[in-house]
């Protein structure tokens, strides 16, 4: 007897567990979760600290004048970036018409 194609992926998913990453028990699928969940902005700013190797708890432990330096830094890093992608959408669109 030959098994439909669905009761093999269901009894294949079954037995799967997502992994734990260790840190407080959290599952990859969570960290999808959470990852999904945030606004672009708070997206761009995780990869620029992602960039320079810092966290966001490491930008809690700061002083306040490290991290006005630090903040101001993101601020032009988000601005060269957001007018890099301006830049390379320029002449996207073309009026063939004229």
């Amino acid at each position: 007897m030959s098994t439909s194609a669905a009761d093999r992926v269901n009894g294949a998913t079954s037995a799967f567990t997502p992994a734990s990453t260790g840190v407080g028990g959290s599952s990859a699928r969570q960290e999808l979760y959470d990852y999904a969940a945030k606004s672009p902005a708070e997206k761009m700013r995780a990869a620029i600290l992602g960039k320079l190797g810092l966290t966001e708890e490491d930008v809690a432990a700061m002083d306040s004048k490290e991290r006005e330096k630090l903040e101001a830094k993101i601020k032009q890093m988000i601005k060269d970036e957001v007018t890099q992608q301006a830049e390379e959408k320029k002449g996207v669109l073309v009026d063939f018409k004229a």
